[in-house]
C-alpha cells in the first residue's frame, strides 16, 4: 500500500466514522432545557473529524508528494490507530445505554492499554487512571456545571 493510499483510505475512513459520530449524537437526549445540551461536544467533535478527513483526503488527492508512491508496511502503529479507532466505535455505541461513568472508564483503560508498549505498561496505575478521571468529570458536571452525563442501566 502507498502512502497516498493510505492516506486516502484513512480520509474516507474518518469521514465515515465523522458521519457516524454526528449521528449519533443527535440522538442523546436532553437531561435540562439549556442551549448547550449534551450532543454539544459530540456533535462539535464530529464536525472537526469531517473538516480534517475533507481537507486531508482533499490534500492527498490534488497535491502530489515524492513520497506518495513509496511502499509501506502495516506496523504496530498502524494497528494502534486501527484499535483506537476501533474503540472510539465502541465508545459512542455503548455511551448512552451504559452511561458516562462505566463506558468512559473501560474506554480509557482499553485505550492506554493499546497505545502503551510492554516496557512501559502499568495495569493498575491506567486502572486507577480510568475510574478516577470520570468520577471526576461526571461530578464537575453534575455539581458545578449541573448539567447531568447519561447515567446508563446502572444508575451511574
Amino acid at each position: 500500500m502507498t502512502n497516498k493510499t493510505r492516506d486516502m483510505l484513512c480520509s474516507v475512513i474518518m469521514l465515515a466514522f465523522g458521519t457516524a459520530m454526528i449521528y449519533f449524537a443527535r440522538g442523546i437526549r436532553h437531561k435540562i432545557a439549556s442551549d448547550v445540551g449534551s450532543a454539544y461536544v459530540p456533535t462539535f467533535i464530529g464536525i472537526c473529524i469531517l473538516a480534517a478527513a475533507g481537507a486531508k483526503l482533499f490534500i492527498t488527492l490534488f497535491r502530489p508528494s515524492a513520497s506518495s508512491s513509496k511502499k509501506i508496511r502495516i506496523d504496530q502503529d498502524m494497528l494502534g490507530g486501527l484499535g483506537t479507532i476501533a474503540l472510539m466505535l465502541g465508545y459512542m455505541l455503548l455511551f448512552q445505554p451504559v452511561g458516562f461513568v462505566v463506558s468512559s472508564a473501560v474506554y480509557l483503560f482499553l485505550q492506554m492499554l493499546i497505545l502503551s508498549n510492554r516496557e512501559n505498561r502499568r495495569p493498575i496505575l491506567y486502572a486507577l487512571i480510568a475510574v478516577v478521571l470520570p468520577v471526576a468529570v461526571d461530578a464537575l458536571f453534575v455539581f458545578v456545571i449541573k448539567m447531568p452525563l447519561p447515567v446508563g442501566v446502572w444508575g451511574f
